[in-house]
């Protein structure tokens, strides 16, 4: 029995062309990113984390900004935040996981926000 290379050791000009697109140093061609992204976003369903996730993983090659505009093309709940806050929230979710993500997703606008507990501080009532 023979056993087929893995994609960890073997070089990329061996991998089958539609497999091309997942060597991190390979940018995907737009229109196939797009249609892949917006397949991710529709497999996530209703969760906006494992969506970012999902196209941020399998599309490391592509700048973050149009990760971000591409995200806020497929990405309803996105609607209310600016490229650049989607940007930032990919940067907290490669960087600081699922806390960084939702730390970053609470600081920006139309994100959910915990009241601040600040008891020690006069307000002008």
């Amino acid at each position: 029995m023979t056993e087929s290379p893995s994609i960890q050791t073997a070089p990329a000009e061996a991998l089958p062309p539609e497999l091309d697109w997942l060597v991190p140093d390979r940018p995907p061609r737009p229109a196939e990113a797009l249609e892949r992204i917006r397949l991710l976003c529709e497999l996530a369903g209703s969760d906006l984390h494992r969506a970012m996730l999902l196209v941020l993983a399998t599309h490391q090659a592509v700048p973050r900004e149009i990760l971000a505009s591409a995200l806020k093309q497929f990405r309803r709940d996105l609607d209310a935040l600016t490229r650049e806050d989607v940007t930032g929230l990919l940067n907290a979710l490669w960087t600081g996981g699922q806390q960084g993500f939702q730390s970053v997703l609470r600081t920006r606008k139309g994100g959910e926000r915990k009241p601040a507990n600040l008891g020690w501080l006069k307000t002008d009532d």
